[in-house]
């Protein structure tokens, strides 16, 4: 299921619902050009600015844990949020870009994967920075459309009953415009 966020809707607050915020890194550097392992490259300018106002965005959620692609612009786009929050950022292997195949079975299983190692720990609130190879076919199996939206920086919010390790809504907040607020494109 696949709704857009009103005002209202940035967060849950619902008793018995935990939430997993999705989210494709920041604008990059260019890969063309870039001299040195593409997971080094680091975030653009606008990048660091859109990570800035995800923080900002995100401050208010309850985010307890904070997972990561071990690329530096996935790692960056979240560092702002964590350390607002006084957490770090725990690299994940499972989020690397190129990292699940793309058929729905697989995306379907590792969802469930992810679900459950974020949770295990008790946490109500976490958030995932992955690639734009990955979240589409993560979102499909959470119950977004196929066509779902996921533009750099862009961020799903999925919620979870208590009882069950699968997605009862999945909801686009939209991306972090740089000037301030949520972008809808």
């Amino acid at each position: 299921m696949r709704r857009w966020a009103s005002s209202d809707d940035l967060y849950t607050a619902e008793i018995g619902v935990r939430s997993l915020y999705l989210v494709r890194h920041a604008i990059a550097r260019e890969r063309d050009g870039w001299p040195q392992p593409d997971r080094l490259r680091p975030l653009s300018e606008l990048g660091w600015r859109q990570a800035v106002v995800l923080a900002d965005l995100l401050a208010d959620a309850g985010i307890e844990s904070h997972y990561s692609s071990p690329a530096v612009r996935c790692r960056d786009t979240l560092l702002p949020l964590a350390h607002g929050g006084g957490l770090h950022v725990q690299d994940d292997t499972r989020l690397l870009e190129g990292g699940l195949a793309l058929d729905q079975p697989a995306a379907e299983a590792e969802l469930k994967a992810l679900i459950k190692a974020y949770f295990a720990g008790g946490s109500r609130r976490a958030v995932a920075c992955s690639h734009g190879d990955l979240l589409p076919p993560l979102l499909e199996a959470a119950g977004a459309a196929p066509s779902s939206r996921c533009p750099k920086g862009g961020v799903w919010r999925l919620d979870l009953p208590d009882d069950k390790d699968r997605v009862s809504q999945a909801v686009y907040l939209g991306r972090p415009d740089p000037g301030g607020g949520w972008d809808q494109r």
